[in-house]
C-alpha cells in the first residue's frame, strides 16, 4: 500500500480538491450557458407563438371585414414566422420539440399553400366554393398555435430543468465544502495536533525519567519522523548517561590509583634499599642467592617506574609541553599498559633513537595509551599483533600504530573519532578513548587518520612537529 507523507497528504487533497471544485465549476457554467441559451429559446418561441397568434388574428378579422388587407398583414406575419422557425430549428434539442418544430414548419408551408389557394379562388369570383378552403385553413391554424404553445411550453420545463440542476450543484458544492472542511479538521488533529501533544508529552516523560519510545506507524510521515528522532536521540542520551558514569568510575579509578601508588612508594623503597645493604654488606653464599637479590632489584626498580607513571598519569596539571624522546614516551606508554595485554598479543615498537618531539609527556603518553589498549581490544580474544613504528620527515614525525585486529568497516570509521561513540556493549566502554587521542594530537598542533581493512587490521596515522610549527595531513 502507497505509504505518503503529510507534505505529499497534503498536495494530494488539494489536487483532489481543485479537481472536485473545477469540476463543480465547470458543471456550473454549462448548466448557466444552457439556461441563457433556453431562455433566448423561450423567448424567441414565444415570438413565434405571438406571430401565429397574430396570423389567425388576420384570419379571423378576414372572415369578419372580407377585407383583402388584413390578408396582405396576415401573409408578412406568416413569413416572418417561418424565417424566426427557420432560425429556431438548429437550437432544439429535445425530441418533442423537435417534432413539434418540424410539426410547425409543415403546417406552415400547409397553411401558406391552403392561403394562397383560398386568395386565388378570391380573385377568380368563386366564393360559393371558399367553405371547404376556410374550414382546412382554420384546422391547420388551430394546429399552428397548439405546436407554438407545445414549443415554448417544453422550452420553459427545460429551463426549470436547468435551475434545479443548478439548485442540485449548489447544495452538491455546499456538501463538498463541509466534507473537505470535516476532513482537513480530522487530518490536522489527527496527523498534526495528537502527534504534537505526543511529543508534548514525551518531554515531559523525559524530564521524569518516565519516558516510553514512543509509537512509530509510517516513517515517511514528517511527524513520525520527528518521533524516529526524538526515541533515537533519548536512545543515545541513555547511553551517554551510562558513559559518563563510567567515565566518572574511571576518574575514581584514577584517583584511588593515586592514592595507591603513593601507599606502595613506601614499601618498595625499603624492599630496594633493604636489598642494595643484603648485597653490599654480605657477600652472597651462592650465585642463585647473588642471581636473586639482583632479580629483586630490578623488579623492584621496575614497581618504582611503574608506580612513578601512574602517579604522572593519574595527576592533573596544565598544558606544558618540553623537549622528549619519542621513544621515551611510547616505551612509558607501553610499559603502563603492559599488564592489560595479554600474552597472546605481542606488543613491538620500532622507534629510530634521536626524535625529539614538543609535547606534554603526559598528555601524549595518555593518548598512545588509549590507542594500545584499542589495538588489544580490536585483537581480542584473537592472537595479534600491534606494531609502533615512526619515521622522520622533514619538520614532523610519522607515527604509525598498526593491529592485525577485526578492522573497522567504512561507515563506522568516520565517526571512531566522535564522542561516546563506541561499538561495545554498554558499560564495556565509554567511547571516549579515540576522542580524548584526537584531542591530544590536535592540542599538539598534529593530526591524526586511519585507514583499515576489515578482518585484516587497523592503522592509525600520527604527524607531530618535531619544532612549533603545526603539520597538515
Amino acid at each position: 500500500m502507497l505509504k505518503l507523507n503529510i507534505r505529499q497528504k497534503i498536495i494530494f487533497g488539494i489536487v483532489i480538491f481543485t479537481i472536485c471544485f473545477g469540476c463543480i465549476g465547470m458543471l456550473s457554467y454549462s448548466n448557466t450557458l444552457q439556461l441563457e441559451r433556453a431562455v433566448l429559446i423561450v423567448e424567441h418561441a414565444d415570438d413565434l407563438s405571438n406571430f401565429i397568434l397574430e396570423i389567425r388574428r388576420s384570419e379571423k378579422n378576414y372572415f369578419l371585414y372580407r377585407d383583402q388587407t388584413i390578408f396582405s398583414k396576415g401573409i408578412e406575419e406568416l413569413n416572418e414566422a417561418a424565417t424566426l422557425l427557420q432560425s429556431l430549428t438548429p437550437e432544439f434539442q429535445q425530441p418533442l420539440v423537435k417534432s413539434h418544430g418540424t410539426s410547425l414548419e409543415v403546417d406552415l408551408k400547409r397553411y401558406r399553400e391552403i392561403l394562397d389557394a383560398f386568395l386565388l379562388k378570391q380573385q377568380s369570383r368563386s366564393i360559393d366554393n371558399l367553405q371547404d378552403e376556410e374550414t382546412a385553413l382554420r384546422e391547420v391554424g388551430q394546429k399552428l398555435v397548439e405546436h407554438s404553445r407545445a414549443i415554448s411550453r417544453f422550452e420553459r420545463a427545460s429551463i426549470l430543468s436547468i435551475n434545479n440542476k443548478l439548485r442540485t450543484t449548489l447544495v452538491l458544492s455546499m456538501v463538498a465544502i463541509a466534507v473537505v472542511i470535516f476532513t482537513l479538521v480530522v487530518f490536522v488533529i489527527s496527523s498534526i495536533l495528537h502527534p504534537l501533544r505526543m511529543v508534548q508529552d514525551a518531554t515531559k516523560e523525559i524530564a521524569l525519567g518516565t519516558f516510553v519510545p514512543l509509537p512509530v506507524k509510517n516513517a515517511h510521515d514528517e511527524i513520525q519522523q520527528v518521533f524516529v528522532a526524538l526515541n533515537s536521540m533519548v536512545e543515545q542520551l541513555t547511553k551517554h548517561q551510562v558513559q559518563l558514569v563510567q567515565a566518572q568510575k574511571l576518574s575514581s579509578i584514577g584517583t584511588l590509583a593515586s592514592g595507591i601508588a603513593h601507599q606502595l612508594n613506601n614499601p618498595l623503597n625499603n624492599i630496594s634499599t633493604s636489598c642494595q645493604i643484603l648485597m653490599e654488606d654480605e657477600k652472597p653464599t651462592t650465585k642463585l642467592a647473588t642471581k636473586m637479590l639482583h632479580n629483586i632489584e630490578q623488579e623492584t626498580l621496575r614497581s618504582r617506574d611503574i608506580v612513578k607513571g601512574l602517579l604522572e598519569f593519574s595527576r592533573e596539571r596544565e598544558y606544558s609541553p618540553a623537549s622528549f624522546p619519542l621513544e621515551d614516551v611510547i616505551h612509558s606508554a607501553v610499559q603502563l599498559v603492559s599488564s592489560h595485554v595479554p600474552a597472546n598479543i605481542s606488543v613491538k615498537t620500532s622507534i629510530p633513537k634521536g626524535v625529539q618531539l614538543q609535547v606534554d609527556h603526559q598528555r601524549m603518553q595518555e593518548a598512545f595509551i588509549n590507542l594500545i589498549i584499542n589495538a588489544v581490544q580490536a585483537i581480542e580474544p584473537k592472537e595479534g599483533v600491534i606494531t609502533i613504528g615512526a619515521t622522520e620527515e622533514n619538520d614532523h614525525a610519522l607515527i604509525t600504530v598498526r593491529d592485525t585486529g577485526v578492522g573497522i568497516t567504512k561507515d563506522i570509521l568516520e565517526r571512531i573519532f566522535d564522542p561516546f561513540f563506541s561499538t561495545k556493549e554498554v558499560g564495556q566502554g565509554t567511547g571516549l578513548g579515540l576522542y580524548i587521542v584526537y584531542g591530544i594530537i590536535e592540542k599538539h598542533q598534529g593530526c591524526i587518520r586511519v585507514e583499515s581493512i576489515p578482518d585484516i587490521g587497523t592503522t592509525f596515522f600520527i604527524r607531530l612537529p618535531l619544532a612549533k610549527e603545526a603539520v597538515t595531513c
